[in-house]
């Protein structure tokens, strides 16, 4: 399991008091509000202290940035989170973690293969099952999920053409 998972990405600067536009990667723009630290590296070595977070203009302040010519070396950077920074409600995961876990269709206990990736398309999760070097694309939408238990397995509801495989 990572420890630090990506955050988002810095683009540009905005105005001159050493705000950046921040491309937050997360669920909303709102999660990422208590966090204090935020990782220049996936292994959290070099870290950015948040001065100030406005998810409503998604931008971000740094300490020791204090102008537009400062923070702008930081433009283009991805950004990490610790997840021990974060509290996540019950029944929620992160989806790195769900990542490997076996999916099983719930009507006939078959393993259908093991999600390999979750797309995030304009806000609906895409799951890619893979199994035997081909894959299909499951919609990951609370009616089709029976049941979550991170690394242990998936339980779906499969609907008639929806394992439409193809070669990864």
């Amino acid at each position: 399991m990572k420890r630090y998972l990506e955050a988002g990405r810095l683009n540009s600067p905005r105005g001159l008091k050493g705000e950046i536009r921040f491309e937050c990667w997360c669920d909303d723009a709102e999660f990422l509000s208590g966090v204090s630290r935020l990782y220049l590296d996936p292994d959290g070595k070099r870290f950015l202290e948040v001065e100030r977070y406005i998810p409503h203009l998604g931008t971000v302040v740094f300490k020791g940035y204090p102008d537009r010519t400062a923070v702008s070396e930081l433009t283009g950077r991805t950004l990490w989170f610790d997840r021990e920074d974060v509290v996540l409600p019950e029944g929620v995961w992160f989806n790195d973690d769900l990542i490997g876990t076996p999916v099983v269709n719930d009507a006939t206990g078959e393993t259908v293969g093991t999600l390999r990736e979750v797309e995030d398309r304009g806000g609906r999760l895409l799951w890619h099952i893979a199994k035997d070097g081909k894959e299909f694309l499951f919609p990951a939408v609370d009616e089709l999920i029976v049941s979550i238990a991170p690394s242990a397995e998936i339980r779906i509801t499969m609907i008639e053409g929806m394992d439409d495989w193809y070669e990864i």
